[in-house]
């Protein structure tokens, strides 16, 4: 085991046994904590990672940021797809489905310069909170694509508005949850992911002022920076979005 890794678990054991100091915790509770990790091996494989996911990722991403200039980075999710289709200027989304959303903005360096080249992901839920890829009936192409970015660094991409939705809570993330006083609801939001060569990979969300939910994220991830409040442009939202990398 590395010098790092030890470090790590002994300051990780070390804060758990204080808790237990500190709230008097009986030898019963600790069998019953013992218990219920012990469902964790018995559910689907997804549990554990979620349940990672939902505790710690978003402080990994803050974590992340002491060591970047650009844009606030931000929990990647379980749905990112890296055979998303490449689009020109539209998402394909259900015609019938959603108000209509604008994302545009710019990609370019700590200078100021555009990125020629970066491949934009974005990636969303529908109207029901569902996203593509993840069911046999619901299509990759749908609610998610790659934007290759020009010259200018510039880009502008239609789709439509994601909707809130649960995570999966039917299993003992969900039940950590509710043993935690804690809801399993998501605010609504569009992920991002940048790629271009010389630079850090950087991945984001927006989320939506005052859409529900926005303050009680279940995996507390909303940040300040990263709530917006789109401007209408005719009958839609417009969601100004500029990214800025870090080199490599």
């Amino acid at each position: 085991m590395s010098t790092r890794s030890a470090v790590v678990i002994h300051d990780i054991l070390k804060s758990v046994r204080e808790a237990l100091w500190h709230h008097d915790v009986t030898f019963e509770e600790y069998r019953a904590a013992v218990g219920f990790l012990r469902k964790y091996a018995q559910s689907a494989e997804f549990e554990i990672p979620l349940t990672c996911d939902m505790l710690f990722n978003a402080t990994i991403s803050d974590i992340e940021m002491k060591h970047r200039k650009g844009s606030v980075s931000n929990l990647e999710g379980p749905y990112f797809l890296e055979a998303a289709p490449t689009i020109t200027d539209r998402i394909s989304t259900r015609d019938e489905e959603g108000d209509e959303l604008i994302i545009e903005g710019q990609v370019r360096d700590l200078s100021g310069n555009p990125i020629e080249g970066a491949e934009l992901y974005i990636w969303h839920s529908d109207s029901q909170g569902l996203y593509s890829g993840f069911s046999g009936d619901f299509p990759i192409d749908l609610y998610r694509g790659k934007k290759i970015i020009g010259p200018t660094g510039e880009y502008s991409v239609r789709t439509t508005m994601p909707a809130p939705y649960m995570i999966p809570h039917d299993g003992p993330s969900g039940e950590l949850l509710g043993f935690m006083g804690r809801h399993p609801w998501r605010p609504a939001h569009v992920h991002f992911k940048v790629r271009a060569q010389g630079f850090l990979e950087f991945t984001t969300q927006a989320y939506f002022a005052g859409g529900d939910w926005v303050d009680s994220d279940c995996v507390e991830g909303v940040r300040a920076p990263l709530v917006h409040d789109p401007e209408i442009r005719g009958n839609a939202k417009v969601l100004k979005m500029d990214f800025v990398l870090d080199p490599a």
